[in-house]
């Protein structure tokens, strides 16, 4: 045997003694020696030692072949741990160092190419692994490091980390190498802020690797100049008419002004603009922006600070952003001409609706009222016509004008507001009555355009009312329509109607106008060869309009009641016209479902078409189109000038009435999703916008963080240098803690014939001496 061929050994114990045992066998050793020693007293003490001696090696010589001693003999070789070289690929990573045009990602391929000694060849102790990492960790090569343009959009250090502890579990990592600008858009960079230490949750994560962390800083914050916009904060959604604050963050590097402006715009109107005081020693400002939302829907707005020379990059400088305008309450303005029991049921229905915020007003005298006492000991205040139809027309979401005539107050000059108002997306509905209509002297005035009936000239009494009782009679499209719909069911509506108590009289109209809907019509009085509108309803630019040319709808409520039933029918119509007016999307037969508000170019749009029977079951088979039209950012706030339409698809729907909408969003900028059905209601639309603008959240910090990759260097016992300084001998990495045993041998020394041999001797011997020394 060749004990050249092994370069370890250890000596091991093959008896299956537990150390209780062994513990034992000492103290009984102990014990016969002392008991030994006792007995041979008598004799001289070298004679009486010599004895106790030779007892001793038997005793011991015993014990160790009970243990069964023996010598491992292995030739081994170290397993090399592993080492993973984390590469930045993020978009950060092709910002400029310098004015020679060098990159932060330039920097990291010089360093990889001065690593490629260790990348390639490895060495005794560690074999090295290559990734890049952005919006996740992937396996890369040298060569492909080397030529890659980075592009990610994320830089989650924090997630490659923990994918680099998954990668390598169960084996030995040796270290972690990260080569990055140390900009984290992971949890640890959304954790720890610039000047904070790093915390508990951080530094136990990064020591769960059990390995040194090795940051080498792809760039430093000396000589960057640049203005972002970092974050911008905003709730998801805002209430109509209700202050909304949107705090604003903004990051400033190497600037030479004290101060600038950061505006706020709404499509492309500005709203308000602030000015950051730029403070030394700080990077971070915060900006607040306060406005009240005055539409419903999905609005554009946009945040923006100048471009100045020398600036990094421009494309931080502005931030887009979708905001959901909703309502908390239905804010309905009821103005009255006179005190009636129909104005008496409709305040009151609406001031029980919890979800309605409502203003009345009513006239309790005019200026043809006899002058019993003076003016200023009355207690009645003057009608407010500025500030309703002036200063708070817009806060309202629905007008009600009933039984209103406008000339005794002066009211003629705000009549183009209350047409401005429906056009801008308000509701309005003109009730019948003595003061209504054309008795109202509406006729060829600003109002008359809004309504969706043709109102006749001024004249006699008997020419504009007609005081018959009769029962409406619903239309085809009454029948469908969400506001005369007291049943779900067709037949059991038409029953309701045909059981309503009977109108007193109707205001006379000349019919519909182009483009409205009648509901029902009066069934003696005739326009030509049609029967006179009494309920019709029309869009009128972006709001609705409803025109009801009778003042006894309370007649339904007063009449059930006074027979022991309810006023549910006089609240359902009602309740259904108000939320039709006011584009409630619950009463939608046709909606278009977008997930997100914001897609960024190269993404696909992912939406859902759902439409509905008029009974609210799916729609199946239902056919229609869907347009989208496209404006660039710098269009918005045009009312939609410049809108290009860019695709137009037919469409079929299945079972459950859904159409999916795929659609590849290729540039940015607004679009607008318009969709069509073809319904038992007739041909039905809804329409959603999102914004598309380029993924730019790695451009909102682009200062280096190069105080977070020493920390998290330090917390790990790793090294930290900023390229391109450093040295391959400088990192840090644990030595291997695995070997591999490429043979061996087990030599037993127990099993031997001269241990034995002299066991026998040293009895022979002792027991020899005690018989000379008179010891038997």
């Amino acid at each position: 045997m060749n004990f050249n061929d092994y370069n370890t050994r250890d000596l091991l114990w093959l008896g299956d003694f537990s150390p209780r045992w062994i513990a034992l066998l000492v103290i009984m050793g102990l014990l016969v020696l002392a008991v030994s020693a006792y007995d041979l007293r008598t004799l001289k003490a070298y004679r009486r030692w010599t004895l106790v001696g030779l007892r001793t090696a038997v005793y011991g010589l015993a014990v160790l072949l009970l243990l069964e001693p023996a010598i491992d003999l292995k030739h081994v070789s170290k397993v090399k741990n592993h080492v993973a070289v984390l590469v930045d690929t993020s978009r950060s990573m092709t910002l400029k160092v310098n004015d020679q045009g060098d990159t932060r990602y330039g920097r990291v391929v010089e360093a990889l190419a001065q690593l490629k000694p260790l990348l390639e060849n490895d060495n005794d102790d560690h074999h090295f692994t290559l990734f890049s990492y952005g919006d996740g960790l992937q396996s890369a090569s040298l060569a492909a490091l080397s030529g890659l343009e980075p592009g990610a959009d994320r830089a989650d250090l924090t997630g490659a980390l923990e994918a680099v502890g998954e990668h390598f579990e169960g084996s030995d990592l040796g270290g972690v190498v990260v080569l990055s600008d140390g900009i984290d858009t992971g949890a640890i960079g959304r954790r720890v802020r610039r000047g904070e230490p790093l915390d508990d949750v951080t530094l136990a994560s990064l020591r769960r690797l059990g390995a040194p962390i090795n940051t080498l800083a792809a760039a430093s914050a000396e000589g960057l100049r640049d203005v972002a916009i970092a974050r911008v904060l905003h709730d998801d959604f805002a209430f109509v008419h209700n202050s909304i604050s949107v705090d604003v963050e903004i990051q400033a590097i190497g600037m030479d002004q004290t101060s600038f402006p950061v505006s706020l715009r709404r499509d492309s109107e500005l709203l308000q603009t602030r000015t950051v005081q730029l403070r030394p020693g700080t990077t971070r400002h915060m900006v607040k922006f306060e406005f009240v939302p005055k539409r419903i829907g999905k609005e554009i707005y946009t945040v923006q600070v100048p471009e100045f020379a020398g600036e990094a990059l421009y494309e931080n400088n502005t931030q887009h952003f979708v905001l959901k305008v909703i309502r908390d309450k239905v804010r309905v303005l009821q103005v009255v001409g006179r005190p009636s029991w129909d104005q008496r049921y409709l305040r009151q229905m609406l001031k029980r609706n919890p979800n309605v915020d409502l203003v009345s007003f009513f006239i309790l005298r005019t200026n043809a009222n006899p002058q019993v006492v003076a003016p200023h000991e009355m207690s009645l205040i003057p009608f407010p016509t500025d500030e309703l139809f002036r200063d708070e027309l817009g806060s309202f979401d629905l007008v009600i004008f009933q039984n209103f005539n406008f000339g005794p107050y002066q009211m003629g000059q705000y009549l183009s507001s209350i047409a401005d108002f429906v056009n801008e997306g308000g509701g309005f509905a003109m009730v019948g009555g003595d003061l209504s209509f054309a008795s109202g002297g509406y006729a060829r005035t600003p109002v008359e355009g809004i309504l969706p009936v043709k109102l006749p000239a001024s004249g006699p009494r008997q020419n504009l009312i007609d005081t018959a009782a009769f029962n409406p009679k619903l239309t085809a499209a009454g029948h469908r329509h969400p506001i005369t719909q007291l049943a779900f069911d067709p037949s059991a509506n038409q029953e309701i109607w045909g059981e309503l108590p009977a109108m007193r009289g109707t205001n006379i109209v000349l019919g519909p106008t182009e483009g409205a809907t009648v509901l029902a019509t009066h069934p003696r009085l005739r326009n030509g060869a049609e029967a006179m509108p009494v309920i019709t309803v029309a869009e009128q630019g972006k709001g609705r309009a409803m025109a009801l040319t009778v003042d006894s709808t309370w007649r339904w409520a007063f009449s059930n009641a006074g027979q022991g039933g309810t006023a549910r029918e006089y609240q359902m119509f009602w309740n259904n016209a108000m939320r039709w007016l006011i584009r409630d999307p619950e009463l939608k037969l046709v909606r278009l479902e977008v997930p997100e508000d914001i897609y960024p170019p190269g993404t696909r749009l992912e939406a859902t078409v759902r439409v509905f029977a008029p009974d609210y079951t799916p729609a199946r088979d239902a056919k229609g189109t869907v347009r989208i039209l496209y404006r660039s950012l710098e269009q918005q706030g045009k009312d939609g000038g410049g809108a290009e339409l860019v695709e137009t698809i037919e469409f079929t729907t299945d079972h459950a009435g859904h159409f999916a909408l795929n659609y590849p969003v290729a540039k940015s900028g607004i679009y607008e999703v318009q969709v069509e059905a073809k319904t038992a209601s007739g041909t039905l639309s809804d329409e959603e916008i999102f914004l598309s603008v380029p993924a730019v959240d790695q451009f909102r910090d682009i200062i280096p963080r190069n105080e977070l990759l020493a920390a998290m260097a330090a917390a790990t016992e790793g090294h930290h240098a900023v390229l391109p300084s450093f040295s391959n001998a400088s990192l840090a990495f644990n030595p291997p803690r695995y070997v591999q045993v490429n043979h061996r041998r087990v030599i037993q020394l127990w099993d031997s014939f001269l241990i034995f041999a002299v066991l026998v001797g040293l009895l022979a011997v002792e027991w020899s001496l005690r018989r000379r020394w008179g010891r038997l």
